[in-house]
């Protein structure tokens, strides 16, 4: 994640950059999967889709909210297993994930921030695909 680039944005909406190790560990949890191409297999795992073409922010936040990550008020987003992802609220991860990552390919889990302390739920997350699709573990 280009964390230099979107410092602004963490400053703006109260989110951190979340541990490189935290990164690696989502992937690993990513990489225990099934995958087809450049993504999740998704014909195994029950989940539903969003074509994001003519999606507006809101749209989107309504489907993200029908999502097993939607148990959790905030999100690790990650584009890659060896840079910090961004830490941040729910909502903020769903209206600006395009802002936090240039990359075709992107990931998202739910947390919880326990006593300053981050709990990721790796199982319930959201692919981004090629830009143009989001994927979700229901």
């Amino acid at each position: 994640m280009r964390i230099d680039e979107i410092s602004t944005w963490l400053d703006e909406h109260d989110a951190s950059a979340g541990p490189g190790a935290l990164s690696a560990e989502f992937d690993a949890y990513l990489c225990s999967l099934a995958w087809a191409g450049c993504g999740i297999d998704w014909r195994e795992l029950p989940h539903r889709s969003l074509v994001l073409d003519g999606v507006s922010d809101d749209e989107a936040v309504v489907w993200a909210r029908r999502t097993a990550m939607a148990q959790h008020d905030h999100v690790l987003l990650i584009d890659s297993a060896s840079e910090p992802g961004v830490i941040c609220r729910f909502e903020d991860a769903i209206r600006d994930f395009e802002l936090l990552s240039g990359r075709p390919e992107l990931y998202m889990c739910g947390v919880d921030l326990v006593g300053g302390e981050v709990r990721p739920a790796f199982d319930r997350f959201i692919e981004r695909r090629s830009f143009m699709t989001l994927n979700a573990r229901v």
